[in-house]
């Protein structure tokens, strides 16, 4: 016990040491940042999906072009768009959702009781302002949208959203619905598909850091994992217990590279997060070909993939996994269907 004890100290201060690289590092790369020349993208680099325009681009550049979106978006749909960002931008749930709670307040007073002038007139240094809404990003445009306008009273000083004029029932009910309604929007990992034709001594490919960097979030999570592991020894586990731990080391990875190798030699690549499923690279499969068949994906060396919810992160094929396309379907043209065809490219 003493032993294991001692190993898991050393585990734990080993990672601590990790982290104080990577902010060491992080501070180093700030101050250079200035200086730096532009990095190329890696020829495997990370494509992302932008949730508005549907623009594919690389990872680095996804966050500038999402914001931007937003802000052409906001000139066209207002309400819309000012309740997306509300969901979008404020990475605090909590905040996030007392923040969207009182909103409805403010303006579900006014559809209660549109003549109390008591309810159209909010002072922003309230406590509760100041917590609930002033932090929320989006929140005062909101207000702004269901018809209150920010002024200072020339009697007090104080400043207030004040409704000037009551807007329609519809409009009021509009915003609290659409609030109500919206969802947080993120980019999406682009699959990427590639379709690729093997040349000699053409098999080596290198991945971006993007797919296996690992984060002081990381770090400081797998720090915790491992306190946890320590604490688990010392109890008495079933077989299941250790079955569901089984398989969790200490290199993270994010994203894999997986291709498809089909009869006549042609590879379909796609890139997936590590924590999709086994069925999503059957479902990809089926969505690339020219028609339907019957086939089974096989692990050089090992036994057909199971259709089922295993994370490809547990099935081994992170970050990257080739698999062999296994049919009884004999054609003289390849499988893929003419879209990917024209897609082909030498490896």
């Amino acid at each position: 016990v003493v032993s294991t004890q001692s190993t898991g100290r050393a585990q734990q201060l080993e990672l601590r040491r990790q982290i104080q690289r990577q902010e060491s590092e992080e501070r180093t790369s700030s101050a250079q940042s200035a200086t730096r020349e532009p990095e190329v993208i890696p020829q495997l680099g990370l494509r992302m999906i932008c949730p508005i325009c549907g623009a594919s681009l690389p990872k680095p550049m996804i966050s500038a072009h999402f914001e931007s979106c937003l802000e052409k978006e906001l000139e066209l749909k207002p309400l819309q768009t000012t309740c997306t960002m509300i969901y979008t931008l404020n990475k605090d749930e909590e905040q996030l959702a007392i923040g969207v709670k009182t909103l409805v307040f403010f303006v579900q007073n006014v559809i209660k009781s549109p003549d109390e002038e008591k309810y159209k007139k909010i002072r922003v240094n309230n406590a509760g302002v100041q917590k609930k809404i002033m932090p929320l990003v989006g929140g005062v445009e909101f207000l702004e949208i269901a018809g209150f306008t920010r002024i200072t009273d020339d009697t007090d000083g104080e400043e207030y959203f004040i409704m000037l004029e009551t807007p329609t029932v519809d409009h009021l009910n509009l915003c609290v619905e659409t609030l109500q309604n919206s969802k947080k929007v993120t980019p999406t990992l682009d699959r990427d598909v590639k379709v690729l034709q093997p040349l000699v001594g053409s098999q080596r490919y290198e991945l971006s850091s993007d797919f296996y960097r690992v984060t002081k979030e990381d770090l400081m999570a797998e720090q915790r994992r491992r306190a946890g592991e320590a604490e688990r020894r010392e109890m008495l586990r079933t077989k299941a217990m250790r079955d569901r731990d089984a398989g969790i080391g200490m290199r993270i990875y994010h994203y894999t590279i997986i291709r498809i190798r089909f009869p006549d030699g042609i590879l379909l690549q796609g890139t997936f997060s590590a924590h999709s499923t086994v069925e999503s690279i059957f479902k990809f499969v089926e969505s690339s070909l020219r028609h339907p068949v019957k086939f089974s994906l096989i692990t050089p060396g090992c036994p057909p993939l199971k259709r089922d919810s295993t994370l490809l992160k547990a099935a081994g094929l992170v970050p990257s996994g080739v698999l062999n396309l296994s049919t009884s379907d004999q054609t003289e043209f390849t499988l893929l269907s003419d879209e990917l065809v024209c897609k082909l490219s030498e490896l």
